[in-house]
C-alpha cells in the first residue's frame, strides 16, 4: 500500500470514528428509572420529624428521594436505603448537596420521629426520617400512588407491613418525575441523578411522561365563557362527590369491597386523564359503575355535550401549566381546539 492509499485509509478511519462518536453523542440519555406523568406534591401536607413538622417545600431547591417503609422491615427497606447511600457516595460533593433522602414510615404506631431519625442516620448523616398521623401519611401516599397494608398481628403482637418498594424522585419544583424500582443498581441511580442534576429530563420526554420546564409548550385551549359556565355546572352536578375544591374523597385509590372506588380528585393533585375529550364526554354521559352502590351517575339526560365540555373547561382551568401541557401534548402533540358546538352552553 503506497503512502497516498495509507493516507486515504487513515482519513476514512478517522471519519468513521467521528461519525460514530457523533451518533453516540446525539443519542438521548436513557434513564434507568421510569419517567412518570406530573403529579404535584400537596405542599400543605406536613410530616413529622425529630426536629418538628416538615413541609417538602423546604427542599424545593433539591431533588428529593422518598422511600416509604418501616424500621422493622427485615430486608427490603435497609437494602434500598443502603443502595441510596452507595449511589450518593459516587456523586461529587456539589451534586450530593442537591439531593435529599427522606425515609417515610407508614408504621407510626411503632416508628416515632426519634426512632426514625436514629434509623435514617445509620444510612446517611443527612438522611431524614419522617412519619405522621395516619391521615397525613395517606395524603402523601395517595398523591404518589404508594401502596401499603398493615397486616394483622400475631399472638405476640408483632406484625409486618406490605409496602411499595420504589424510590420516588421529586424534582426541585415539587413534581414527581421518576420512580426507581427495587432492582435498580446503585451505580444506575448515581447515573440518573447526575443527569437529572445537570440537564433534567429532555422536553420531548417530559411532554410524553412528565412536567415541562417551559411556560407553554402545547397547552390546552381555555375559553372564558365555557370556564365561567362550567363552574356553575360543576358545583351543581359534580361537587357533591368530587368536592367544591376538586379534591375528591380521601382513600379514593383503594378499591371498596365491591370493586368500586370513591370519587377521585380532579384538580392539581389528580392523576392526569388518559382519555380524549370526546371519550371523557361519553364516559360522563354513560356514567360508571352504575350497578354498584358507589357510582358515577349517567348525565346523558341531564347535561348536553356543550355543558359537559364546559365542566371539563372549568376543571382544566384549575390545573397547573404542566398538567395542561402534558394532557394536550401526550394526546395530540398540538394545541387542542374547542369542539364545534351548535349552541352555547347554559349554566
Amino acid at each position: 500500500m503506497n503512502t497516498k492509499q495509507t493516507t486515504i485509509l487513515v482519513g476514512l478511519i478517522f471519519l468513521l470514528i467521528a461519525v460514530v462518536a457523533g451518533i453516540t453523542l446525539n443519542q438521548p440519555y436513557q434513564f434507568h428509572g421510569f419517567i412518570v406523568p406530573p403529579v404535584q406534591h400537596d405542599n400543605h401536607v406536613f410530616l413529622r420529624t425529630q426536629e418538628g413538622p416538615m413541609n417538602l417545600t423546604k427542599y424545593h431547591d433539591k431533588f428529593v428521594l422518598l422511600y416509604f417503609g418501616y424500621t422493622y422491615c427485615p430486608d427490603v427497606c435497609p437494602t434500598s436505603l443502603a443502595k441510596l447511600k452507595t449511589a450518593l457516595a459516587e456523586l461529587s460533593e456539589a451534586e450530593r448537596n442537591k439531593v435529599q433522602v427522606i425515609f417515610i414510615s407508614v408504621d407510626p404506631d411503632r416508628d416515632t420521629p426519634e426512632k426514625l431519625n436514629e434509623y435514617a442516620k445509620l444510612f446517611g448523616l443527612d438522611f431524614i426520617g419522617a412519619t405522621g398521623t395516619r391521615t397525613e401519611i395517606d395524603l402523601v401516599t395517595e398523591s404518589l400512588g404508594v401502596k401499603y397494608k398493615i397486616n394483622p398481628p400475631d399472638e405476640n403482637g408483632n406484625y409486618s407491613v406490605d409496602h411499595s418498594a420504589y424510590t420516588y424522585v421529586i424534582d426541585p419544583n415539587g413534581y414527581l418525575v421518576m420512580v426507581w424500582s427495587h432492582e435498580i443498581l446503585a451505580e444506575e441511580i448515581a447515573e440518573d441523578l447526575t443527569h437529572l442534576i445537570e440537564t433534567g429530563i429532555p422536553v420531548n420526554q417530559q411532554l410524553l411522561a412528565g412536567p415541562t420546564p417551559t411556560s407553554v409548550i402545547c397547552s390546552l385551549t381555555l375559553i372564558p365563557e365555557f370556564v365561567n359556565n362550567g363552574q356553575g355546572l360543576y358545583e351543581h352536578n359534580c361537587a357533591q362527590c368530587h368536592g367544591i375544591d376538586l379534591g375528591g374523597i380521601p382513600g379514593w385509590r383503594t378499591p371498596l369491597a365491591d370493586g368500586s372506588n370513591l370519587a377521585p380528585p380532579l384538580g392539581i393533585s389528580s392523576v392526569i386523564w388518559q382519555k380524549t375529550e370526546a371519550e371523557l364526554i361519553e364516559v360522563i354521559k354513560d356514567g360508571k359503575n352504575l350497578n354498584k352502590p358507589i357510582h358515577m351517575p349517567a348525565f346523558e339526560n341531564t347535561l348536553s355535550d356543550e355543558e359537559i365540555y364546559s365542566i371539563l373547561q372549568y376543571i382544566y382551568s384549575k390545573w397547573s401549566i404542566n398538567q395542561k401541557n402534558y394532557y394536550a401534548g401526550s394526546l395530540t402533540q398540538t394545541p387542542m381546539p374547542p369542539p364545534a358546538f351548535t349552541s352555547t352552553p347554559t349554566p
